[in-house]
């Protein structure tokens, strides 16, 4: 099977209603472990696949669809101007809301396969796949830039709540294996897993460890009266390690980190007389348990007030690089620009999330499906990716499947997807309206395209042909 999948802007995720397709195979397996032991087909290539997932409530575009941005010219929001996202089309403008939260992921599945084994009379189904991740998240950020996008005065005397930013991009190698349990069982009952080697490529882990104070004051330059920003109480820790030369501006790929990761599924199918449908199908999944150490920087910024705007020393640099930033900043919080390097080993956590996902035959081929998905960061600066709740239907024949979905995102965000597979071709969305209508605030949207390419020296007669009857 050959996968390719294109991503659109804003907020494309993975193809949830696709992964329950039969069909599926390989590429499901970095949802469910176990839906490639229902594959149909016996073996199963993956040359490329690749998606990717950003939301935010922080900005949006204005009177725009996805469509209509090919051809359109976007400006910048201006208050003075009075160009507004309120008021004029195809704005960059922001919610300004008091919180603010998003998440991006990007994943490329490289080349993978998977094949039907048969060791000591028991079926197997195992696979080797090669992954290249990136996530990032920030949330429940207080949202001090609101001022400044509204062009208001900010507070005298302002209190920042904590936030945390985290940010990696690593690879992975890794192993699937699952097989059936309990064969006397009247049910089919289905175990796998994924083992995966982690290689780090960058990392950036930000938090303020407490509240800290913004003051507002007026300073004189060159006879004019300006405003500053002052910091204070403040407790950063900043640690972060990148491929990215900022003197050749060039990519130079190495590994920055190694870890472990692993995700486990238990899958139980009511079977049916037909061996291509199944009655009820319900899979358990928990992903991505495990860490990435990384040799890197980790920097603590704490001490005496800081001068943030109009500071003539942060004003008048030129930064080439987040070592020169830090060792600045250094330089004025302690006096010493070495001062606030703390060590170089780093862990990051990867973004641990529950899967549960419910699957019934309402009539042949026909199928209503639900799909929760909810992170649980277990480690140290964690990645936290986020919550969806999907309904769908979907037809899944051998020739052809198409289907539509409702999600909702963070528990609050509805969204509506459809999804077509025919023949070797695949095509849907999780948020489809935004792609072709325009939206008051385009803030998110997503479109998949696949493209597969089967075994065709299988049929449908040899696979029902090794199909175990589950007779009643």
């Amino acid at each position: 099977m050959c996968c390719v999948q294109f991503p659109y802007w804003f907020q494309a995720q993975e193809s949830i209603v696709f992964s329950n397709d039969q069909f599926s195979g390989i590429n499901s397996v970095i949802i469910s472990p176990t839906q490639s032991f229902l594959n149909p087909n016996p073996w199963d290539v993956n040359l490329l696949a690749a998606d990717v997932f950003i939301q935010n409530d922080y900005g949006y575009i204005s009177q725009q669809s996805f469509v209509g941005l090919k051809s359109a010219e976007i400006e910048s929001s201006n208050i003075k101007k009075n160009r507004t996202g309120e008021n004029t089309p195809n704005v960059f403008d922001f919610y300004n809301k008091e919180i603010g939260n998003y998440h991006f992921s990007s994943d490329v599945l490289g080349p993978s396969f998977q094949l039907k084994i048969k060791m000591k009379e028991k079926d197997w189904s195992a696979g080797l796949f090669s992954r290249l991740r990136t996530q990032s998240s920030a949330l429940k950020v207080d949202n001090y830039l609101r001022f400044g996008n509204q062009d208001l005065l900010e507070p005298e005397l302002y209190t920042l709540k904590p936030l945390k930013i985290s940010f990696m991009n690593w690879s992975e190698i890794g192993l699937n294996v699952a097989t059936e349990i309990f064969p006397y069982s009247a049910y089919q009952w289905i175990i796998g897993g994924n083992l995966k080697y982690a290689i780090g490529l960058d990392a950036l882990n930000l938090e303020s460890k407490s509240p800290f104070q913004l003051s507002r004051t007026s300073i004189d330059i060159n006879g004019i009266s300006e405003k500053s920003i002052v910091a204070s109480n403040y407790e950063i820790a900043a640690s972060f390690a990148t491929n990215y030369n900022f003197e050749t501006e060039k990519y130079e790929y190495q590994q920055r980190g190694k870890g472990l990761g692993l995700d486990f599924g238990l899958t139980l199918v009511d079977p049916s007389s037909d061996a291509e449908n199944y009655n009820f199908k319900a899979s358990f999944n928990v992903f991505d348990v495990g860490f990435i150490n990384f040799q890197g920087e980790n920097h603590l910024l704490k001490g005496s007030p800081i001068q943030l705007e109009n500071n003539p020393t942060l004003k008048n640099t030129k930064f080439k690089s987040p070592q020169q930033f830090l060792q600045l900043l250094s330089k004025e919080v302690y006096g010493d620009e070495n001062a606030s390097l703390q060590g170089t080993d780093f862990k990051m956590g990867l973004p641990t999330s529950v899967h549960l996902n419910l699957s019934k035959n309402i009539r042949e081929h026909h199928y209503l499906n639900a799909k929760w998905i909810q992170r649980i960061p277990m480690f140290e600066n964690s990645l936290k990716r986020s919550n969806i709740f999907n309904v769908s239907y979907t037809i899944q024949k051998a020739v052809i499947g198409y289907g539509g979905s409702v999600s909702l995102y963070e528990y609050k965000s509805l969204q509506f997807g459809a999804y077509l597979r025919i023949g070797p071709l695949i095509l849907g969305s999780e948020n489809i309206f935004p792609l072709i209508v325009k939206q008051k605030k385009l803030h998110s949207g997503d479109f998949y395209i696949a493209l597969k390419v089967y075994p065709f020296w299988d049929n449908d007669m040899k696979r029902h042909r090794r199909k175990d009857c589950y007779c009643k």
